[in-house]
């Protein structure tokens, strides 16, 4: 992939802390992309929606992000097509837990 995916968890503005920028690593001067991750998951609540830890499947072909929330509230997964950068699959489930 020639994807660098960012996120930027700690910052307080939520509308950067809840999204992923995205660079192609051939073209830097292009800017990069910035992908709704926390929107994309669809999770109630007012809490905060922490996107964290954008990781490769096996395949290479997707990257998933975990999408932190309060201890008490829902949290998610989701799953992007690293070649289109579209969102493939959501994964919400009661055991996922924020840490």
């Amino acid at each position: 992939s020639t994807n660098l995916w960012v996120d930027t968890t700690l910052n307080p503005d939520t509308s950067i802390s809840q999204s992923i920028a995205v660079y192609d690593i051939n073209n830097l001067d292009k800017g990069f992309e910035v992908l709704p991750i926390a929107e994309w998951a669809g999770i109630e609540g007012a809490g905060p929606k922490r996107v964290v830890q954008p990781e490769y499947n096996k395949a290479g072909d997707e990257v998933w992000f975990s999408v932190w929330s309060g201890a008490e509230e829902e949290s998610a997964i989701v799953i992007v097509d690293d070649k289109t950068r579209k969102l493939k699959q959501v994964i919400k489930d009661k055991r996922l837990v924020t840490p």
